[in-house]
């Protein structure tokens, strides 16, 4: 192997270890808010007083930032993913090109090879990682809806306007990411990731 394609085989192999850590550690910020906003939530319920009479309009604001803080993420996490792809493509890309200078020597590869592979998979654990965050994020998206109807004061089919919402909000943005990285990554990554043409 020459020297320029062990060094980009090397700086691909950190980019995968890089993008997948960024990608894991996201979930986890995620995660953890998600999992701090409802005991703010019960804290300021507790306050009582006149915390309490404004508790719908505090949990109104608090669940709509979060929802928008939460769909941020998302979208990071889907543009990491689409980052992962690329290195771990030429990195096969190299593997590949290697193995056909050494058939002669018998040699049984046991590893990847596939530089095609789509962003989107089903059975990858960040499209698991990425379903769990916009479950989050229409939880949120639900409460928000909850919360503003009981302050206009809303009563029928509350429950069922805010799980649709989460729901709909769920759904929508998963089948939207998996659209976007499935055609995404069909490109080179130059008009992928650039939009520019590759020359």
């Amino acid at each position: 192997m020459n020297e320029f394609l062990k060094t980009e085989y090397e700086q691909c192999l950190s980019l995968i270890k890089y993008y997948d850590e960024r990608h894991h550690s996201i979930v986890k910020f995620a995660s953890g808010m998600s999992s701090a906003i409802p005991s703010i939530l019960m804290a300021i319920y507790q306050l009582g007083g006149n915390a309490a009479d404004y508790y719908w309009q505090f949990t109104f604001v608090i669940a709509l930032v979060t929802t928008l803080a939460l769909l941020s993420l998302f979208v990071v996490l889907i543009q990491t993913r689409l980052y992962f792809i690329y290195p771990a493509r030429q990195v096969n890309s190299i593997r590949r090109h290697h193995l056909k200078k050494i058939e002669g020597e018998k040699f049984e590869n046991q590893m990847y090879l596939n530089t095609t592979f789509s962003a989107f998979k089903w059975r990858s654990s960040q499209t698991l990682l990425n379903v769990f965050i916009a479950a989050q994020m229409g939880v949120f998206a639900g409460l928000t809806i909850y919360s503003y109807l009981k302050l206009t004061g809303v009563q029928d089919c509350i429950v069922s306007l805010s799980a649709g919402t989460g729901i709909i909000c769920t759904l929508l943005a998963f089948a939207l990411s998996a659209s976007y990285l499935f055609q995404s990554s069909k490109y080179h990554p130059d008009k992928s990731i650039h939009r520019e043409s590759v020359r």
